[in-house]
């Protein structure tokens, strides 16, 4: 062996031998969580009570345990220079920490963890509905945008915890974790030290109720939800006629409580209303072929915080060099929609136009704008439903906008059209719906306060700082107050509650035995 490789080894071995000396030093933790399993799941409210345990191979003088509830976030964007070289921003987030105050009575006295012997910390911790105000210090464009970057983000991209691939891109990861630390303080007040520190990860899907339905600019390219096309009766022949796909957002795509066992059961519907404008009486309706739809789980993320909701639209107008956006695409069904009949309207013979208006369909969904068209005019009108299932072989977070991470999602619907020309390919006409994904709570944990509710408390507590004068009685009623008459005496002693002669009895004394 050369003279190098001998220093090498030993230098090797040397480092190994001083780490695990130092490592023997410290004490051994242990995070534990009552009922916690792999595969589990909290929402909003849930409990997270476990224990603490500290173990030391030997006498190790600390000064405080510190068990925390965290909630971190992690984004990176890398950009290229022309030069050829990489660069990476990296952004972290510390937006929840919850502190488990602890009793002096819980450590031992004095505080040096004795060799051998295991020490308890008990910890009790609920997810909590939304952040604090300051989680969200940044500037932002309106208080909703604020409200939402307040709401709890799920478990994305954590690797440690995941059950199923969330389509989540490496640049984008949210991480919640019981983490205990033992410390020991130095002479300065800002000088600690940590001596070992174990953490425990867990999955929070929080519950999300369903937003508003989202309004988007006319010109954003990323939402379609009505869209026309002319039919042609053959290659080189004339038009068939103009047929119009619209459709309305969906309801949002409800998924059960994680408590709850997993189904695939049809969440929402999406409505296609088909209006076909023939170029004469004798050119019947299309013949409809099939609809597929697929979902686009959109992911942005951010090195800087985000004053508005981040779109497709306001992406390209945004400095590049510190957002990023990642999109992916799950295939849902593909449906069989020949059977599907057409009506006919005939025309009124009165030259009328339809008002613009908008129409709210029965299941709740988003209005949509009806076009204005004659009613003097031939036309028909067709619909075709189309039922929304999540494949449960994926993991399906929430829709949600934080301070660096946001998840939106795209319902795309094509319908294919068959013209009764031979030698012409079939024509496809395509949606693309905004959809939310919202989450139900736990039906056993704690419920909500409504808007009433909320109001009510809000005015109980404005109560207790309204201002109030206080002065001294008026003299007048100080002696009837202070000093009562015997008749007065008499008149309260029967207004006096039941049994009250049990905890004493009731004397009349006259104002000059005082």
């Amino acid at each position: 062996m050369s003279p190098t490789g001998s220093i090498q080894s030993t230098g090797g071995s040397i480092a190994g031998y001083m780490m695990k000396i130092a490592q023997g030093s410290h004490p051994g933790i242990e995070v534990l969580i009552d009922g916690h399993t792999p595969q589990k799941t909290y929402t909003t409210f849930d409990a997270v009570n476990g224990v603490v345990n500290i173990t030391a191979p030997q006498n190790v003088r600390f000064d405080e345990v510190r068990i925390t509830l965290e909630g971190r976030s992690k984004t990176f964007v890398e950009n290229f220079s022309a030069a050829g070289t990489r660069s990476r921003t990296v952004a972290r987030h510390c937006f929840l920490k919850l502190v488990m105050p602890l009793r002096d009575s819980d450590y031992p006295c004095p505080r040096v963890a004795e060799a051998g012997i295991t020490y308890k910390f008990p910890f009790n911790f609920n997810i909590p509905e939304q952040l604090l105000p300051r989680s969200c210090g940044h500037k932002v464009e309106s208080d909703h945008i604020e409200q939402a970057h307040l709401q709890l983000p799920p478990t994305m991209n954590d690797k440690e915890v995941a059950l199923h691939d969330d389509l989540a891109p490496d640049m984008s990861k949210i991480s919640y974790l019981i983490k205990a630390e033992v410390i020991r303080t130095g002479d300065l007040r800002d000088d600690e030290t940590v001596l070992v520190e174990g953490v425990k990860k867990i999955r929070v899907i929080p519950a999300v109720q369903e937003a508003p339905p989202l309004s988007f600019l006319d010109d954003d390219s990323e939402y379609t939800l009505s869209k026309s096309k002319t039919l042609r009766k053959g290659v080189f022949c004339g038009s068939l006629g103009r047929i119009t796909v619209s459709a309305a957002q969906t309801k949002a795509l409800m998924l059960p409580p994680h408590s709850s066992p997993p189904s695939n059961s049809v969440v929402t519907m999406a409505t296609l209303n088909l209006r076909f404008y023939p170029n004469s009486t004798s050119c019947e309706p299309p013949r409809l072929g099939g609809v597929t739809s697929k979902i686009k789980a959109s992911t942005f993320f951010s090195t800087v915080p985000a004053q508005v909701h981040p779109s497709f639209s306001n992406q390209r107008n945004m400095f590049e060099g510190a957002r990023g956006v990642y999109s992916t695409t799950v295939p849902l069904s593909s449906r069989c929609v020949e059977s599907v009949t057409w009506t006919k309207h005939e025309p009124n013979g009165a030259n009328q136009r339809r008002e613009s208006n908008s129409s709210t369909s029965s299941d709740g969904s988003c209005s949509v704008i009806v076009l204005e068209e004659d009613e003097d005019i031939l036309y028909y009108t067709a619909k075709v439903f189309v039922p929304i299932t999540l494949p449960s072989s994926k993991t399906w977070l929430p829709s949600f906008n934080s301070c660096t991470i946001s998840r939106v999602y795209t319902i795309d619907l094509s319908l294919s059209i068959h013209t009764p020309a031979t030698g012409v390919p079939a024509s496809t006409v395509s949606l693309h719906l905004p959809v939310q994904i919202a989450v139900a709570g736990n039906p056993e944990g704690r419920a909500r306060l409504t808007a009433a509710e909320a109001a009510a408390e809000l005015l109980s507590a404005n109560e207790f700082f309204i201002p109030r004068v206080i002065e001294s009685p008026n003299s007048r009623h100080v002696g009837s107050v202070l000093r009562p008459t015997p008749s007065a005496a008499a008149q309260h002693a029967s207004e006096q509650p039941p049994n009250y002669e049990d905890f004493g009895t009731t004397r009349t004394v006259a104002p000059g035995m005082c």
